[in-house]
């Protein structure tokens, strides 16, 4: 597992990182993503743990059941044990769907109905520094893994349906509240292998790619209370549902994630 001490900036590995201690090369440089307006270092979301989410368009989404990809970097202050934060939720209802963050003060990923626990990290990942995080589901194997490193993997019954609301740091905009940092999210519509999330971590996609639905990076900071999907889906974020003092703040990133 990686430990990102110091991390580096959009636009460098950091830290000493390279290509090599997340298994895998660089994606081609031919076809670089197109940037979108933020600084160099880019941008990410904090959330504070009290008020703040945001919530996001679904076309396209999979099925709780069906195979799929959600990854992100995360960097948080220490989490109490007992600690339910969400980072990430896609549900129907609150009958159906995947939840990933903290459950019950570890990392894990859990299904919307009845609370069961699909695959969880054996241990907390260390606290204020940042850690890239992957869910894979194959429609018979959940996979997580932490700085490209595969930490579980379960063959538990998963939800079934499409989600229709997709929610960031909260399951409902009032619980589950996450307080830390978001940068680089995604969601696919396959199981990434453990190769592609290794080797993606440290890098932006190149272009619009197949099977990516969402892709936010946060960093158009002209798009205000928006964060604009940079798949090419459609999927915008809208921080604190347009309501100014629920929005997740955007903030330099030192995420270590190079074009």
């Amino acid at each position: 597992m990686v430990a990102l001490a110091a991390a580096g900036c959009r636009g460098s590995r950091g830290a000493g990182l390279t290509d090599a201690d997340f298994g895998g090369g660089a994606l081609s440089d031919a076809n670089p993503f197109p940037p979108l307006d933020g600084g160099g270092a880019g941008y990410a979301l904090s959330f504070d743990g009290m008020k703040d989410y945001a919530t996001a368009a679904n076309a396209g989404f999979p099925a709780a059941a069906a195979p799929q990809s959600i990854e992100m970097w995360i960097e948080y202050p220490p989490v109490s044990a007992t600690a339910d934060q969400d980072l990430f939720v896609a549900r129907q209802d609150f009958s159906n769907g995947v939840q990933l963050g903290f459950h019950g003060g570890a990392l894990a990923v859990w299904r919307v109905y009845i609370d069961r626990v699909l695959v969880q990290a054996p241990a907390l990942p260390a606290a204020n520094v940042w850690h890239h995080v992957a869910y894979t589901f194959d429609g018979t194997t959940h996979v997580l893994y932490v700085d490209g490193t595969a930490v579980d993997a379960e063959t538990n019954p998963a939800d079934e349906r499409t989600p229709t609301s997709v929610w960031l740091g909260t399951i409902d905009g009032s619980h589950d509240l996450y307080a830390g940092l978001m940068d680089e999210v995604r969601v696919w519509t396959v199981a990434r292998t453990a190769a592609q999330v290794a080797a993606d971590a440290l890098h932006a996609p190149p272009g619009p790619v197949p099977g990516l639905v969402a892709y936010w990076t946060f960093d158009d900071v002209g798009s205000g209370g928006r964060a604009l999907d940079a798949s090419g889906n459609g999927n915008t974020v809208t921080l604190g549902d347009g309501v100014a003092g629920v929005m997740p703040s955007r903030v330099a990133s030192d995420a270590p994630v190079s074009p």
